[in-house]
């Protein structure tokens, strides 16, 4: 394929997808590898305007800091920031109990979000092709993550962009062929002791041999899937709503619904996932439905199995869901969602932008350790904008979320207890900065994805 007729796709890609505007400021993440060095040379080419990112972990020795070397002169060349982050990733991932790939990715996009933030970049852009979507949804497939897990990468993840989506590993290595585009290669690449370097090398090459369009065919399976998702959480929405009978934090369903459910078992799964309810305990209420005076337990909730209905309510005895501490000096966390936490002083001479993914505090009001949890019966918040305070509960209803979505939402909270965001949506009124506030935090959630293999 013709080097210019790539950059024609590329360029119409982005606009297409809408992944970014020609004024956008982006972040690029790159390793030295032939994909990232293409997509600098691409942006470069388009007259997009781009900074340049580098992990260095230290896992191979001197070529580490070869390809550190190499990706600083490649900024130089294209005359753009670089920025550049040291790890001991073998240390990292013992102390946190990660694999070497986990806590490399943990590494890699803090710092990356970290640095778009500090530095005024609306996007993060990585390097991620067709082929590692195809990689990714067999990584699912084999590990059971259902359809969620089937769409592969997506092109866009909050402010995560992958630009180069549509095309495949060998378009791109023709690309830098046609430029001349030195890179550098990755030998770990080829170790299939890792699980897609497996994929990569032994079954893609039969699949290959089997429909040498496989990629393309791929993409449309997994477009077909991503729109069959959609389909079906809208389906599950609609379904809770028509069965399921709410009394404050009680929820009732009659069994005769239950029984109409098609496919039961997983329709249902869906439903009480939000319960911490797995799929073997589905499979126990649905074998014991017949039944009277049998309980089920998740960490946080109880089903009773009626006689005509089965009842979910908290459970009494069992702990609450988990709470996560965030500590002062933490600039990104990634887990159980994605935020970031920036800094800056503030004289009131400039305005102030939130919304529903991005809030702005004053510092001096936040209490260390923060903490983020789910809502429970009887918190009370003052919504930004609104005078007095409301309900939680109250605010959902107001909001229409249905019950999956309530108990999909997290609470940002003070040290004690104050809520200071129902993040996603709006925050407390009583955080907000004036013009007295000398120091402001901004706060972003970054809808990180959760799949399984999605990096």
């Amino acid at each position: 394929m013709p080097a210019n007729t790539l950059l024609q796709r590329f360029v119409e890609h982005q606009r297409q997808a809408a992944l970014l505007q020609p004024a956008d400021k982006v972040l690029l993440a790159v390793s030295g590898g032939v994909d990232s060095v293409v997509m600098a040379h691409l942006f470069a080419k388009a007259g997009y305007s781009f900074g340049i990112a580098h992990c260095n972990f230290h896992l191979r020795g001197d070529d580490s800091n070869a390809d550190e070397e190499f990706v600083h002169a490649l900024a130089q060349q294209y005359q753009v920031p670089f920025y550049c982050a040291e790890f001991d990733t073998t240390a990292f991932a013992k102390e946190h109990r990660l694999s070497i790939e986990e806590a490399a990715r943990k590494q890699r996009y803090d710092f990356f979000h970290r640095t778009a933030s500090e530095n005024g970049y609306s996007f993060i852009a990585t390097a991620h092709h067709l082929n590692d979507a195809i990689e990714t949804f067999f990584i699912n497939l084999i590990r059971g993550t259902g359809l969620t897990g089937l769409h592969g990468i997506r092109a866009k993840n909050g402010n995560v962009i992958r630009p180069l989506l549509p095309f495949t590993r060998q378009e791109i290595a023709d690309y830098a062929a046609a430029n001349k585009l030195p890179f550098h290669e990755d030998y770990t690449n080829n170790d299939t002791l890792f699980l897609r370097n497996k994929i990569r090398h032994n079954l893609m090459p039969v699949l290959k041999e089997i429909s040498p369009q496989i990629e393309r065919t791929m993409a449309q399976n997994m477009g077909n899937l991503a729109d069959a998702e959609q389909i079906f959480r809208q389906a599950i929405v609609e379904k809770q709503q028509q069965i399921f009978r709410c009394d404050n934090d009680e929820i009732t369903i009659a069994k005769s619904d239950i029984r109409q459910l098609v496919p039961a078992q997983t329709a249902l799964f869906e439903m009480l996932r939000p319960f911490g309810f797995n799929a073997t305990a589905v499979g126990n209420l649905l074998s014991s439905l017949e039944s009277a005076g049998k309980q089920l337990y998740s960490a946080s909730h109880t089903i009773l199995i009626d006689r005509h209905n089965i009842i979910i309510r908290p459970s009494e005895n069992c702990p609450d869901s988990p709470e996560y501490q965030i500590f002062e000096d933490a600039v990104s966390i990634d887990v159980p969602i994605s935020l970031t936490f920036t800094h800056s002083q503030f004289d009131g001479s400039r305005s102030l932008v939130t919304d529903s993914d991005t809030v702005i505090v004053d510092s001096s009001k936040l209490k260390f350790p923060l903490v983020l949890r789910k809502w429970r019966t009887g918190d009370r918040f003052r919504p930004f904008g609104m005078k007095g305070s409301r309900k939680v509960s109250d605010f959902f209803k107001d909001n229409r979320l249905s019950l999956f979505e309530k108990n999909e939402k997290w609470l940002l909270c003070n040290a004690d207890g104050e809520i200071i965001w129902i993040v996603g949506m709006r925050m407390d009124d009583s955080f907000a900065a004036t013009q007295s506030t000398k120091e402001i935090t901004i706060i972003k959630n970054n809808l990180y994805p959760k799949c399984v293999g999605d990096t």
